[in-house]
């Protein structure tokens, strides 16, 4: 990409430009410093998430983040990465002639779709379908229920490139040396966005199960809100390719698809990671104490057991009261599933000084004065169903 990037119109681009005018009657905006700058900030824009995604992974096992799984969530920046780089080359942003970018099937099909915006799509159905197995299904978020779906669409999405890849270019992806652009035939076209609309679709459903869930997390919000964004901007998509096929010749037109692309895939991110990021960083026990309250109020008995990692200690909820732990009750938090799994959130509490794992005791705002050492072991205590 490197050698493709020109803060200026090259030569070869006012050549290309006036040969495309003077004989297929197009106009072209030849690529320059609008291209340049674009990708430069868009490389800066996924050089920080992945930054960002580093410290959520060294930071994985904090409660407020586990529980948003960060796995899938840095998988998804890792695939925006790609389906930005195959914007790159399909939308016209850099010249093909001569470089690895003509090879059209390889970065528009390959990269851009199969990598890049179908694999968004599935890991964000994955995380909702996984949320609707906690809180709708009462079933835990891994096993073979949450990931067949996603195994079953990966093979879908192989065997879509694969036939691509063997049916003959001129019927598929092919580069119009002319031009310098790589074409898209209509067939094709709605194909690809008859498999991204369908998978949102799905999205969608499963988004509108959560809406009455009562949760910690703010999952109902941020599915409500990521949607929408994600729908204006297919339906963005799907106008631009539809009603203006040439827009990669249009540096206005083609600078905005791809921007619109990844701004929207940014906010949809940001919307799920920026909270817990932000607190980690620089309020992360205070949030600690704030989140674990707002979980506790929100009475997810099924979710979510308290429970003692030392029997002879353990203390009593009482909610009504306020009284929820000991002032000297250090308590520790982990979500079981590996990959972020919230079906079920143990509280441990035990005599140590502190955890290791999240830097020290939790102080709550609302203690029990009269709890004393004799009191009898209430033993696993679920949240009282409201």
């Amino acid at each position: 990409m490197g050698n493709s990037i020109s803060f200026s119109v090259t030569p070869s681009e006012q050549l290309r430009a006036s040969l495309v005018e003077a004989f297929a009657d197009l106009h072209v905006d030849p690529r320059g410093r609008a291209d340049a700058i674009m990708i430069i900030f868009f490389i800066a824009v996924y050089a920080f998430d992945l930054v960002v995604v580093a410290f959520i992974l060294y930071n994985r096992n904090y409660p407020p983040m586990r529980c948003k799984s960060p796995i899938l969530m840095a998988g998804i920046i890792v695939s925006a990465i790609l389906w930005f780089v195959g914007d790159v080359q399909v939308n016209g942003h850099v010249p093909l002639l001569g470089t690895p970018w003509n090879n059209c099937k390889a970065f528009g099909m390959w990269i851009n779709v199969v990598l890049g915006v179908c694999m968004v799509s599935a890991l964000l159905a994955l995380r909702t379908l996984g949320l609707m197995r906690v809180f709708i299904m009462g079933q835990p978020f891994r096993g073979r229920g949450l990931y067949l779906p996603l195994l079953l669409y990966t093979v879908c999405l192989l065997i879509f490139g694969t036939v691509v890849q063997v049916i003959p270019a001129k019927k598929t992806f092919y580069y119009l040396d002319v031009i310098d652009v790589c074409y898209c035939t209509n067939g094709l076209m709605a194909a690809i966005y008859a498999a991204i609309w369908l998978t949102w679709v799905g999205v969608v459903i499963l988004s509108w199960r959560l809406r009455t869930i009562k949760s910690s997390f703010n999952e109902a919000r941020e599915a409500a809100v990521g949607c929408f964004v994600v729908f204006a901007l297919l339906t963005t998509a799907t106008v631009m390719h539809y009603a203006l096929p040439n827009f990669p010749l249009n540096a206005t037109h083609r600078i905005l698809t791809t921007s619109f692309d990844h701004v929207s895939t940014q906010i949809f991110w940001w919307i799920i990671m920026g909270v817990p990021v932000f607190n980690c960083l620089f309020r992360r026990e205070q949030y600690l104490n704030e989140w674990t309250l707002k979980l506790l109020n929100d009475g997810l008995q099924d979710e979510y057991d308290v429970t003692g990692s030392n029997g002879s200690e353990k203390a009593a909820i009482v909610q009504q009261s306020g009284d929820v732990f000991p002032s000297d009750t250090p308590l520790d938090f982990h979500c079981n599933d590996a990959n972020a799994g919230i079906s079920r959130l143990e509280i441990p509490i035990t005599d140590n000084s502190h955890s290791a794992q999240h830097g020290g005791a939790i102080s709550w705002p609302h203690v029990a004065e009269n709890h004393s050492a004799d009191q009898p072991n209430p033993g696993r205590r679920r949240f009282r169903r409201w």
